[in-house]
């Protein structure tokens, strides 16, 4: 069956309106939804749509921060579809350096743990990073809630840094990586990448499907829980260390660019 989409056209000119944004400002309205199920936009109604202005350069402003939106989603679009296309030839067993491995094989994988916070001596202001999942929100970390003074260290689980952080319990999801020497609560599993065999951005990056499998597992259950035994049986795909670095940098690349328009 040919399914043909009706399509209105809106054609914006001798206008003092920024063409992106007064697009972007339509693109926020609701698509009428017909009693037959159908949704639908059709001229009057888009043409007795109001919408709210500003001043031309504002409208310009915004409507460049829309553009560089558009095409930084444009970029994570390609990444997904690389990684499927990726996906695919790994799955039809055709001629390729990509192996499977699972999360154990990567490097040393770690629980982290708490120095009782009845204990003022294990905590300092001017500590190293001491990580839980309300502290996470970047794809790397170097500053946390609460840091380990030197007593704290002898009692924690320390990290060397480009350590892989990995929420397994609750907040599932939720991943990082260390810029420096740290530490991490029990609700965390960590990775010491084997940085001779894998490279740790590259681990970094796939962590989210780490995760997406995680969720799976630990949606059959009560809890949403994921144990160490469980997260290093996790299966992965991984190519040569050339190729993982390749990846890493351009990954990393990506990331940073997000960082700045957040930033902006």
């Amino acid at each position: 069956m040919i399914d043909f989409t009706p399509v209105v056209r809106l054609l914006a000119l001798n206008t003092k309106h920024d063409v992106n944004f007064i697009a972007n400002a339509i693109n926020t309205k609701r698509i009428i939804v017909e009693s037959t199920g159908v949704p639908q936009l059709t001229v009057p109604q888009l043409e007795n749509y109001e919408i709210k202005v500003t001043s031309e350069k504002e409208e310009n402003k915004i409507g460049e921060f829309f553009i560089k939106l558009d095409n930084l989603i444009t970029l994570h679009q390609r990444k997904y579809n690389n990684k499927q296309v990726k996906d695919k030839i790994n799955k039809r067993g055709d001629n390729t350096t990509w192996e499977q491995r699972k999360v154990k094989d990567l490097g040393n994988v770690i629980t982290g743990n708490t120095p009782s916070t009845q204990n003022d001596n294990y905590y300092s202001e001017d500590g190293i990073p001491w990580v839980t999942p309300t502290d996470i929100s970047t794809n790397t970390i170097n500053d946390t809630n609460k840091k380990l003074s030197n007593e704290g260290i002898k009692v924690a689980r320390i990290l060397p840094k480009e350590s892989i952080l990995v929420t397994c319990i609750a907040s599932i999801g939720k991943n990082t990586m260390l810029e420096n020497t740290g530490s991490c609560n029990q609700q965390i599993n960590a990775i010491v990448p084997d940085t001779k065999k894998y490279d740790p951005y590259f681990l970094l990056t796939e962590s989210t499907l780490w995760s997406n499998e995680m969720l799976k597992s630990a949606s059959e259950g009560t809890m949403q829980i994921v144990n160490k035994t469980e997260f290093s049986e996790i299966r992965t795909c991984t190519p040569e260390l050339e190729e993982q670095r390749k990846v890493g940098i351009y990954f990393k690349q990506i990331d940073n660019l997000i960082t700045l328009h957040q930033h902006k």
